[in-house]
């Protein structure tokens, strides 16, 4: 029997699967671990992407995490996976809450790769500054814009309204918010609404087993204190 790696995947309706071949960094990684590492490489795709059924861009995260505490079940079914040994390896948004797709009383450690550990209020605030400042943008429209930003996220991942909704009332903000009028990233508004309702300082502070959190330079999409905070927590 051999050990196991389940993989907790990132945002994106992307395929997990990436019949293209590696490219950037987080493709080469996921490479290396389905052709050399020795292990079982455990991959699920979202709703509506590959062979599963559904639709991708309708799929909130509760339909989400239940397809991945699913797959993480299955493992039972295949005699070859020494059960005894299986780890975790969520990649950026999955990486914050591995624990909760795969949980720690049947796992051996996680690696959390370019991920989040604080609100995912605090993580979009951190993001629109960070992409700011990346595309030059000068420090006082950052803080202007930051300004507006801070009330309509509260809005939209708090008080749960969508995108069309927070625009209609306050068409002043239309010039800070360039994606979907009831999706963001592809995804539909619910599904960062529960995210954000999740308590990952509670969820790592359960952990037990090792943890390795890895995180890129020069990744603004995953700020330092996003990693750090998963630290701190464990």
């Amino acid at each position: 029997k051999i050990p196991a790696i389940f993989v907790v995947g990132w945002l994106s309706c992307d395929s997990c699967e990436y019949p293209l071949g590696p490219r950037g960094g987080m493709d080469q990684f996921l490479a290396y671990l389905v052709k050399d590492s020795g292990y079982a490489v455990i991959r699920m795709d979202k709703p509506g992407v590959g062979d599963s059924e559904g639709v991708c861009s309708e799929a909130d995260f509760k339909s989400e995490i239940s397809g991945y505490e699913a797959a993480f079940k299955n493992l039972e079914k295949y005699p070859f996976i020494d059960q005894n040994r299986v780890a975790v390896v969520g990649m950026s948004n999955g990486g914050g809450f591995a624990p909760i797709a795969a949980p720690a009383a049947r796992v051996k450690g996680y690696v959390a790769i370019g991920s989040w550990g604080r609100t995912w209020y605090e993580h979009m605030l951190s993001i629109e500054r960070q992409s700011r400042i990346a595309n030059g943008v000068e420090p006082a429209r950052i803080n202007s814009e930051l300004k507006m930003l801070v009330d309509f996220y509260r809005l939209y991942l708090i008080e749960k309204q969508t995108p069309k909704q927070i625009l209609t009332a306050h068409p002043e903000w239309k010039g800070v918010w360039d994606d979907g009028e009831v999706t963001q990233y592809g995804r539909p508004a619910a599904f960062y609404q529960q995210l954000q309702d999740l308590n990952l300082g509670e969820t790592w502070a359960a952990v037990k087993v090792p943890v390795l959190v890895l995180r890129g330079e020069y990744d603004w999409i995953m700020p330092r204190e996003d990693g750090s905070a998963i630290v701190e927590s464990v």
